[in-house]
């Protein structure tokens, strides 16, 4: 899950509390209240339930993107359309001499910026003056449920754009990508049903992983998403009957992998894996403003309450200037 820079948990906080003092305002100057229409505050325990209700959803829905963002997440503007990664080029010369004159040769390196979108991801969540009048008369607040709803919709996409990345939004030739569509990360197919599959090929799927991210030249220890059903076949079958462990247990001994973890939202038979994903050389998740939900403002009694979800960010995958990245990425054919 993403973190709140001061300046965005300000902003919010701002528009729950504006939200209140319009609704407090409306209600002293109206004739009859509730009989047509009505100003609720939304006090601070009903915020507490719809930020509380956010984080168990995300525990469950953004097991990618959540992983990611805690390994790297670079705060942008607002403003910020695009951000730009530059990919340098190798260049110039190391004169080693005993005299300290310095004669190697100067030159300036190529440079090249990379452009990721940041888009605002948005679902409202809409309830009747009527609905809310319903809510305050039997001792509630506000109707929890309607707005997970929408929370979870902008989780859900948030959790795709990281695996699938976002064709759609594509601004000036640059668009979002995923980890199942980089361009240049390291493919490889092994061949396995890996639900079934037995220890000794689950193994070999992980070891032509990890020959693929060896050839892009990336030596760090590698974190390993893979689909939850094989996951689980993997903790729930012996990998050989001389071996007194699970196959998990056989893939977790490895060396070279970091982590394994299971999300939903990978296909099965599938492996994408991150290359020393703590050093966060390899991008991060660009955050504009974590996921969030605030009020919208209302102009008349009769009006409906709506509450805004919303977040803008995206994940910003990173390859150097000969094209070779952090990534890969097996599949069954």
């Amino acid at each position: 899950m993403l973190r709140f820079t001061n300046e965005q948990q300000a902003a919010i906080l701002a528009a729950r509390q504006r939200f209140n003092e319009t609704q407090v305002a409306m209600a002293a100057n109206a004739a009859i209240p509730g009989l047509e229409g009505n100003s609720l505050a939304i006090p601070i325990d009903a915020w507490r339930r719809i930020d509380g209700r956010a984080q168990v959803l995300a525990r469950s829905r953004l097991a990618v993107f959540s992983r990611l963002a805690q390994a790297s997440t670079i705060p942008v503007s607002i403003a910020d359309l695009v951000n730009y990664y530059p990919q340098v080029s190798d260049s110039g010369e190391v004169h080693v001499s005993m005299d300290g004159r310095n004669q190697a040769k100067g030159d300036q390196a190529n440079v090249k910026f990379v452009g990721t979108p940041v888009p605002v991801l948005t679902a409202t969540a809409r309830m009747g003056w009527r609905q809310m009048e319903v809510i305050r008369k039997g001792g509630g607040f506000i109707d929890t449920a309607t707005i997970a709803n929408k929370q979870r919709k902008v989780f859900e996409k948030l959790e795709d754009m990281a695996i699938n990345g976002l064709s759609s939004v594509n601004v000036g030739g640059d668009t979002i990508y995923g980890l199942r569509t980089l361009p240049t990360r390291n493919t490889f197919a092994h061949g396995f049903t890996l639900a079934t599959a037995t220890g000794a090929q689950v193994l070999t799927a992980f070891k032509q992983a990890i020959t693929a991210a060896l050839g892009d030249n990336q030596y760090g220890r590698i974190t390993m998403f893979v689909n939850m059903g094989d996951y689980t076949a993997w903790d729930t079958t012996d990998y050989a009957s001389a071996y007194t462990g699970t196959i998990l247990q056989r893939l977790r001994a490895i060396g070279q992998i970091a982590d394994i973890v299971p999300a939903s939202s990978i296909p099965a038979n599938e492996l994408s894996g991150v290359v020393d994903l703590e050093s966060g050389e390899w991008g991060g998740i660009l955050s504009a403003m974590p996921p969030t939900t605030r009020p919208k403002t209302r102009q008349n009694p009769e009006d409906d309450y709506l509450f805004n979800v919303m977040a803008a960010a995206a994940p910003q995958f990173r390859s150097d200037y000969n094209g070779q990245s952090a990534f890969v990425h097996g599949t069954q054919a």
